[in-house]
């Protein structure tokens, strides 16, 4: 017999001992049993899901992922951001930040995490468009800063994209330590459950108007965690 199929069969004892079930003849075993515990039968389903995972990777036991570093950039590196004359969009200014660094180990730099802050700052809204879709808006502050509604033409016909000139670029470049600290602080909460504290501070903060990107920091989680849950409570479509 193979190791693997060593494995299997042990992922197969693993499984019936934990639905109760004896692995040699096949019989029920009484409740009574101590392998009914509860506890032990929760240890057999852990013990069978680890060696289906070890079976799945070719009987080697599967290396967990290191946890990124946070994203930094040293002075050097920000001093070689390609600066664009023309305007462009901020995927493209999250892309040509993430190129600077070559640590493969360290977190990106995502276009919605610099967008975020800008809305903090009052220089971007959310709008709807023509096709009723939540989209990013310059505000009259925004516009003053170089962020700018520039239309174009696609296969579907024409459109709008948000794109920042020479000195909005440099404007979201000086202030790169506050956009990743601004992040960190909002995205704290990311991914935990949604506790009844939390949603009623949610409730709360958006029955006084309060905007979505303001409850996220405050609630340390993301704008669009707060989106999502305010539509799963019912308040929102």
């Amino acid at each position: 017999m193979t190791e693997l199929e060593t494995l299997e069969r042990a992922k197969i004892y693993m499984e019936k001992l934990a639905n109760g079930i004896n692995p040699i003849d096949g019989s029920v075993i009484p409740d009574e049993d101590v392998v009914n515990n509860v506890r032990l039968s929760r240890c057999f389903f852990y013990v069978s899901d680890v060696l289906r995972q070890v079976i799945e990777n070719g009987g080697v036991t599967p290396q967990k992922k290191s946890k990124k570093e946070p994203f930094s950039l040293t002075v050097e590196q920000r001093e070689a951001f390609d600066f664009s004359a023309a305007p462009i969009p901020i995927s493209e200014i999250s892309k040509r930040i993430n190129m600077l660094s070559a640590n493969a180990n360290m977190s990106t730099l995502s276009y919605a995490a610099i967008r975020d802050w800008l809305m903090s700052l009052g220089m971007l809204e959310h709008a709807l468009d023509g096709n009723g879709k939540n989209v990013a808006r310059p505000t009259p502050q925004g516009e003053s800063t170089g962020i700018a509604l520039e239309a174009r033409n696609g296969a579907n016909g024409p459109y709008f994209v948000v794109v920042y000139n020479l000195a909005a670029q440099h404007f979201i470049l000086d202030n790169l330590d506050a956009i990743i600290d601004y992040n960190s602080v909002k995205a704290e909460n990311q991914g935990q459950p949604w506790s009844p504290e939390h949603d009623r501070c949610l409730l709360d903060l958006h029955q006084k108007g309060v905007p979505v990107n303001e409850i996220a920091v405050t609630l340390k989680r993301g704008s669009g965690a707060v989106r999502s849950r305010l539509k799963k409570l019912g308040i929102t479509e």
